[in-house]
C-alpha cells in the first residue's frame, strides 16, 4: 500500500524529526519549514513513524483509498 502524504505548513515548528526519520520523503526547506520532497520516498513505515513524531502533527497521512492514517480521525 502506498501513503499519501500531506504537509501543513502554517503547523510546522521546524523540530525535523520528520526529516530525519524519512529523508527522502521530506526535507526542511529555505524557511526551515518541512515539505514534500518526494510522495513514497521512503517506506510506509518510516512515513507514518515520521509523521508520528512530529510534535504539532502537521503530516497527514492517507491511504490509497484516501482513508486518513495519521493522526487518527
Amino acid at each position: 500500500m502506498a501513503y499519501n502524504v500531506e504537509v501543513i505548513r502554517e503547523a510546522c515548528i521546524a523540530a525535523g524529526s520528520c526529516v530525519v526519520l524519512a529523508s527522502e520523503t521530506f526535507e526542511l526547506d529555505d524557511e526551515n519549514l518541512v515539505r514534500i520532497k518526494k510522495q513514497n520516498g521512503n517506506s510506509d513505515e518510516d512515513i507514518l513513524m515520521a509523521a508520528q513524531s512530529c510534535p504539532v502533527n502537521a503530516i497527514i497521512v492517507r491511504d490509497e483509498t484516501g482513508k486518513q492514517i495519521w493522526p487518527e480521525a
